[in-house]
């Protein structure tokens, strides 16, 4: 491709990230051999892999074109905002981007029988509904080891290049603290941290959810309203402004890190 279509640029890296290669590449379009495991996730078809193992074969994967202009000699699929195979995409990239096991890449001269230490990565997001809503994103790590927890972990993960496999001359430490048990501290973690917020905004929406049902009841009580419309408005006033905070995992992992990264980043912490 002459110039980086947008949509291209993803759906190659996509396919290339599930070990689908391109067959085929011209300067508007490309085509892709699905794995089975892709062909199940994305094209539709369970009657036919149902089939396939219970028969006990194989099966055959499909290939998909993927073409960059409208109109394209090449029959394929059009790549745009609204493609339906491109937000297929999306969802399974989210899907089974909810975790992950990756290790820090290490030049092997750099190496030299370097351990890489487990961090438990988790990124929550925090919803806080009533008279306003918002949501504030929180990223937390913590080490399987000694037990250091970092917050905004995923800003120090940026400039830390990673992998699928271990780096030669390198070996990953086994975890001495479980992963649930690690969970059970970063989710105390944000306890304490909604604890410790100003909670002006739960007092105003709890008054504001005072004044509205006490107009609602007064309607009610002049006969405006019938009960069922009273006890129906009064349900989505307590969806709208009773003040809540539920808490979301986003996606989280194992990431395995040399000392030479994270000691700048606990020495830090600890001044």
């Amino acid at each position: 491709m002459s110039v980086p279509h947008p949509y291209a640029a993803f759906v190659e890296h996509f396919f290339a990230a599930y070990n689908c290669p391109v067959l085929e590449k011209g300067p508007t379009h490309f085509t892709v051999q699905l794995t089975s495991e892709m062909d199940e996730e994305i094209m539709n078809r369970p009657f036919y892999w149902h089939y396939m193992k219970k028969m006990g074969r194989e099966g055959e994967p499909m290939r998909l074109t993927f073409t960059q202009t409208d109109g394209s000699q090449k029959q394929g699929i059009y790549l745009h905002a609204g493609t339906p195979k491109l937000h297929a995409l999306y969802q399974t990239a989210i899907n089974k981007g909810k975790t992950a096991r990756l290790y820090e890449r290490i030049p092997p001269e750099n190496a030299g029988h370097t351990a890489v230490s487990p961090w438990l990565v988790v990124n929550f997001l925090l919803h806080y509904r009533g008279k306003q809503a918002r949501d504030e994103p929180l990223s937390i790590g913590l080490n399987l080891i000694h037990g250091t927890m970092m917050l905004k972990m995923m800003e120090k993960l940026e400039m830390v290049p990673f992998g699928n496999t271990v780096s030669d001359y390198t070996f990953p430490m086994t975890p001495v603290i479980s992963l649930s048990n690690a969970y059970r501290r970063m989710e105390k973690h944000v306890e304490t941290y909604i604890s410790s917020q100003n909670n002006q905004w739960a007092v105003e929406s709890h008054q504001h959810l005072q004044r509205e049902t006490a107009l609602l009841e007064s309607f009610y009580a002049s006969e405006d309203i019938d009960l069922e419309s009273f006890t129906k408005e009064r349900d989505q006033m307590d969806t709208r402004y009773k003040p809540c905070i539920k808490l979301e995992v986003v996606n989280g992992g194992l990431f395995y890190i040399s000392q030479e990264t994270s000691a700048p980043w606990i020495h830090q912490k600890s001044r």
